[in-house]
Order: structure tokens, then C-alpha cells, then sequence
């Protein structure tokens, strides 16, 4: 697929990976909209790159959704590559005698329904176009889970899941559906994890990501990703010691 003269929408775009896909996108001459539902951050996006349009949003309620699908669809017809990168990880443990009910709801909804709804949503008009793509990030925890973070791992590697699914039932359209598998990536989200060691930047992961995209792969294993897919291939036992703790 080729990376110019597109019309993108990317969640979670106010920071991180999805900042990082956004500018490339917009340097590689397409035309970029961000969503997200800081909207300092959005704003501080916007006027750094003045290419990108910024969007305020939370894809998890879903009135905003709605009026997000509305806005695209009036004001960029031309639609034809959504990127569903918003998401949030929380770490707690169920065995304590906490009330994590709000939490999961959390992660649920923005890490995988919000994306599910979205996807339904933009479909009619992704369809329309002789290009499109959708474009998942998930994790390498969608593999192999991490004990800290259950929830996330779940969503993750549910999003893995329906990513493949959603491939088989579009190979037949103009649609093309892609997913980006990072490992530890240096993100507001992982401050605090992983000491740095390993961490790449969201900028390493995108010009890798964008190297698969415009090669039409699939599946977009990012760094230490490669290696782990091969440890739970070949010593699943080696590849949940690593990634239980980290």
C-alpha cells in the first residue's frame, strides 16, 4: 500500500505511537486527523505540526463516537486508512480486596469495543475507497501475558484475534487490514516499566511499521516482538518467563 495521498484517522493521536504514526503520515504527503480525549495534548499536536487536524474525543462513549464517524464522514469523504492505536493499561492484582470493576470497564472499552464500533462504523465508507486500510496496533502481550496486567493482555490479544478474523472477511474488498505488534515501546504509558532497558522509541516503531505497511505485511512484528513469536513457538516455557514479570 502506498503511504502518500491518503486520508488518515488516528485514536489516541495526541501523543506516543499514534503521534508518531500521524507525523509520518503527514510527511509522506496524506492528509491526518487525530483524535483523542486530552485536549492540551491535541492542541499541542496540532500547533507542532500544523498538517495534522486535531479532533477531541473519548472513542469509548459512545455519543462521541458517533459524532466523530459524523464529522470524518461530512468533512473527509476521502477517508480510506483508520488506525486504531488508542488504548490504557492498568496494573492490579485480582487477588486483593479491591473493587477493580471501573478498571476493567476502562480498558475494555477504549482497548477493544471503542475499536470494534469504530471499525463497524467507518467501514461503509472505507469500503467506497480503491485504497483503504485499517491499521491495529495490539502488543506483544496479545502473545504471551505479562501477570501484572491482565486485563490488557486480554484486550490485546482479543484485538489480535478479530484482527485476523476481520482480514479473512475483507480479503475480497479494497480493504486491507494490518497489525502493528510492538514490544516495550518508550510511552507516557510504560514510564516506570522496563527500566528503559529494550524500550524502543514510538519513532523506531514507525518507520518499521510504515517499512511493513508500504509492503502490504500483514502482520508487523516490531523489535523483540520477531523474537518472542519464535520463543512461544519453539520454548513457550522460556517466552512466560520473560514477559510474566516484566
Amino acid at each position: 500500500m502506498k503511504l502518500s495521498d491518503n486520508t488518515v484517522l488516528v485514536t489516541g493521536g495526541g501523543s506516543g505511537i499514534g503521534l508518531a504514526l500521524a507525523r509520518a503520515f503527514a510527511l509522506h504527503g496524506s492528509a491526518v486527523i487525530v483524535c483523542g480525549r486530552d485536549s492540551n495534548k491535541l492542541m499541542a499536536a496540532q500547533k507542532e505540526n500544523p498538517a495534522i487536524v486535531a479532533f477531541s474525543c473519548d472513542i469509548a462513549d459512545d455519543k462521541e463516537q458517533q459524532r466523530l464517524v459524523e464529522h470524518i464522514t461530512q468533512q473527509y469523504p476521502n477517508l480510506n486508512v483508520l488506525i486504531n492505536n488508542a488504548g490504557i493499561q492498568h496494573n492490579y492484582d485480582f487477588s486483593d480486596s479491591d473493587d477493580h470493576t471501573r478498571r476493567i470497564d476502562e480498558e475494555v472499552s477504549i482497548n477493544l469495543v471503542a475499536h470494534l464500533k469504530l471499525i463497524d462504523r467507518f467501514l461503509p465508507l472505507l469500503t467506497k475507497r480503491p485504497s483503504a486500510a485499517i491499521v491495529n496496533v495490539t502488543s506483544a502481550l496479545a502473545l504471551v501475558p505479562k501477570q501484572s496486567a491482565p486485563v490488557y493482555c486480554a484486550t490485546k490479544a482479543a484485538m489480535h484475534n478479530f484482527t485476523k478474523a476481520l482480514r479473512y472477511q475483507l480479503e475480497d474488498t479494497s480493504v486491507k487490514v494490518f497489525e502493528i505488534i510492538p514490544a516495550l515501546v518508550d510511552t507516557e504509558m510504560t514510564k516506570g516499566r522496563g527500566k528503559g532497558k529494550g524500550k524502543i522509541t514510538p519513532e523506531a516503531l514507525t518507520a518499521e511499521a510504515l517499512r511493513g505497511i508500504a509492503s502490504d505485511r500483514y502482520e508487523i512484528r516490531i523489535g523483540k516482538t520477531k523474537v518472542l513469536f519464535a520463543l512461544n513457538r519453539f520454548l513457550p516455557a522460556v517466552a512466560e518467563r520473560i514477559i510474566r514479570n516484566g
